[in-house]
């Protein structure tokens, strides 16, 4: 009895998740005011509108250049920040780390204003560069701490047995401790892909010409001042959802490896 009790629980918590999308998948596959429960009719028209779009490829290549640019930059910065705060020794090693906990609490809107003036002195205003750039400093942060842990679990004997045999600390880093850590790496490549991917505030208050903004933008082109495309909305928000949930797909064993600590066969 306990047990249908739980897995009753478990479907109803599924459903309440699982509705919005299949919410949202019912209306861009159904006929404009077509509101009811059950569709009547199927269709692909709102998609076909979407990618007659140029704009909308735009957008996308934006989004993608973001996402990759940003795991370019914080991927290595925070791997080498980790491993430093996980096993070397120096003054004020702690308040570091209480300073990455705090920095993700920060909100971007905080620095909106000064950020603009400087990105128009230095010319990166308007640029995709400026928008990876925030992104990077946003994330790098968090990724800096949830590698850290990661390296912390490891063992540290293996280490100190490749640095007796004559490695360097970055080879040791890169030759021992990398691939321990592999679905720790994962995990935060997977985390920089969806928060850039998501990202909309930097994109919108660094940005200006059509040509660089990103899909979380191109969504906003549904809703209008007097009415609301929702099929296309709700097109365009499953095709944002849609890279993400693929990602998570086919790294879903690292991923939740990386998640609970544990280390792969």
């Amino acid at each position: 009895m306990k047990d249908v009790f739980f897995f009753i629980i478990y479907i109803l918590i599924a459903i309440f998740a699982l509705f919005p999308l299949l919410w949202g998948l019912k209306l861009s596959l159904t006929p404009k005011y077509d509101y009811g429960f059950w569709p009547k009719s199927l269709t692909l028209v709102h998609y076909k509108a979407i990618f007659q779009r140029k704009e909308v490829i735009v957008y996308f290549l934006n989004s993608v250049k973001v996402a990759l640019g940003t795991i370019v930059i914080v991927v290595p910065l925070s791997l080498m920040a980790a491993y430093a705060l996980a096993r070397f020794c120096f003054p004020g090693r702690r308040t570091l780390g209480m300073i990455l906990l705090l920095l993700p609490m920060l909100p971007m809107t905080a620095i909106l204003v000064p950020l603009v003036s400087y990105y128009n002195k230095l010319g990166l205003y308007n640029t995709i560069q400026g928008v990876i750039l925030v992104n990077a400093t946003f994330s790098l942060p968090l990724a800096v701490w949830m590698l850290r842990n990661f390296i912390v679990n490891t063992p540290k004997n293996i280490e100190e047995a490749a640095l007796i045999d004559g490695l360097g600390p970055m080879q040791t880093l890169f030759r021992v401790t990398l691939p321990m850590i592999r679905p720790g790496v994962m995990t935060v490549i997977i985390y920089l892909f969806i928060s850039s991917w998501n990202g909309y505030t930097a994109s919108y208050a660094l940005t200006t010409s059509p040509d660089k903004r990103v899909l979380a933008q191109g969504v906003l082109a549904f809703l209008g001042s007097w009415e609301t495309d929702w099929g296309g909305l709700t097109a365009m928000g499953l095709l944002m959802v849609f890279p993400p949930i693929l990602l998570f797909l086919c790294f879903q064993d690292t991923f939740i490896a990386g998640m609970f600590g544990e280390s792969l066969k």
